[in-house]
């Protein structure tokens, strides 16, 4: 087993397994590998063949304006994405220790530490015995279009749609207070290529996708009650029944973490939003 970095020979083999793994469209693997680059790309190769994959995309946590306890150079990031084990190789502890190898490499390279979404419970598990930390946290609110237009229709509100490079400004604005994971504004191009829609309505400003039936509030920054959001979006895409909004919080973890440079103050807790779960 030869656990390494991808490299451009490799990207026919990690576009079948992440096909095998995830069913995702080529378009949108084809798109990833283009805006990232396969260099951010771990794996494990066996036989020639790459039995695993992950990815280390770089973002930071940034930190309260007032924050003052802070090691020099503290904040860079690993996020990792797309994990997969090949079928053949699963169950193995092969997924483990690329896990280790890009931790190890992070700490070499002075990484604060890296962090990921767990699918599901499971994962979480599975990930707390790696000696990653539940951080990230937000919480869930659902809303249906039956109950959100019972009341007398009322003129239909206009949605601000903006550049992935205004949202990500007033974005840094609005989280300068808090502990957040911060994606840069090459990250929001990518998002808003994929057809995520970056708005700003009055003083919020919000990130949202469709499918399913559904509208996906990825993130919800502002002061207006949510409720009042949901039917503002459900007026405007008038054909989806349901509105789930995700937004700042403290009930639900949706990230954990594996410190590379632990410290006294370090932060218990802080937010993260991606809209690529």
């Amino acid at each position: 087993m030869l656990y390494r970095k991808a490299t451009i020979s490799d990207i026919s083999k990690i576009k079948s397994l992440w096909q095998i793994i995830f069913g995702d469209p080529d378009d949108y693997v084809n798109h990833f590998m283009t805006h990232f680059g396969i260099e951010i790309c771990y794996v494990c190769e066996i036989n020639g063949e790459i039995a695993a994959m992950a990815f280390a995309l770089p973002t930071s946590l940034n930190f309260p304006s007032n924050f003052e306890e802070m090691p020099e150079g503290w904040g860079s990031l690993y996020y990792i994405y797309a994990c997969a084990t090949h079928p053949q190789y699963q169950r193995q502890g092969i997924m483990e220790k690329l896990l280790t190898t890009i931790y190890n490499e992070a700490c070499c390279e002075n990484i604060t530490g890296i962090f990921l979404n767990a699918a599901d419970q499971y994962l979480a598990n599975y990930y707390r015995k790696l000696g990653f930390e539940d951080f990230f946290y937000r919480n869930h609110f659902w809303y249906y279009k039956e109950k959100l237009l019972a009341e007398e229709p009322k003129p239909l509100n206009i949605i601000n749609f903006i550049s992935p490079e205004t949202y990500y400004k007033k974005r840094v604005q609005k989280l300068e207070n808090t502990f957040f994971a911060n994606w840069n504004e090459s990250f929001f191009r990518f998002i808003d290529e994929e057809k995520i829609q970056l708005c700003e309505y009055k003083n919020a400003i919000f990130s949202y996708r469709t499918g399913f039936n559904h509208i996906i509030v990825d993130e919800f920054l502002g002061d207006m009650p949510n409720e009042q959001l949901a039917r503002l979006l459900i007026e405007y895409n008038p054909d989806f029944e349901t509105v789930h909004i995700r937004s700042q919080g403290s009930e639900n973890c949706c990230g954990q973490i594996k410190w590379c440079r632990p410290w006294k103050t370090q932060p218990k807790s802080g937010y993260f939003a991606f809209a690529m779960e």
